[in-house]
């Protein structure tokens, strides 16, 4: 047999009254900061990018994150340390029918992979395997720990 709750309606709203407080403290509480480099994608194509990186004495890169429209990822774990990172990305299709795919590329030159890379040393990438391709520079600032660099339709 069921006991009928003595508290009433009364009782009932301030338990949905409390409980509902106490989801929404929860969920404004802060969480721990997650230092980190985070690629976004904001074009309405997929899109595959790589990072460069200076990793103690030697320049390293990494790829491909496959980002379709909207999403973003992880690509760097760890706090940032340095100032400046280096980005390539490419539009996996043409914005418009006859022309080329997009890409973002800059004057800095790392190697990279037509598959899953992570590669260490920016030198003679054609000798060891990989092809070279000039990355972008981006500028994450003094003192920063966690950036994100969105890819935007040119």
């Amino acid at each position: 047999m069921f006991k009928r709750c003595s508290a009433g309606p009364a009782g009932f709203y301030g338990m949905f009254v409390a409980g509902g407080m106490a989801v929404l403290a929860a969920a404004l509480t802060p969480l721990p900061a997650r230092a980190a480099m985070q690629f976004c994608n904001r074009t309405p194509h997929a899109i595959e990018a790589a990072l460069g990186f200076r990793e103690g004495d030697a320049w390293s890169s990494q790829g491909w994150w496959r980002l379709d429209p909207g999403q973003c990822a992880i690509v760097f774990g760890q706090p940032l340390t340095r100032r400046y990172y280096f980005d390539y990305a490419l539009a996996l299709a043409p914005p418009k029918k006859g022309q080329p795919a997009y890409t973002w590329e800059g004057k800095y030159m790392f190697c990279i992979d037509t598959k899953p890379f992570r590669i260490k040393g920016d030198t003679d990438c054609e000798a060891r395997g990989y092809q070279t391709e000039g990355f972008q520079q981006i500028d994450v600032g003094e003192g920063t720990h966690d950036y994100r660099l969105s890819f935007r339709d040119k």
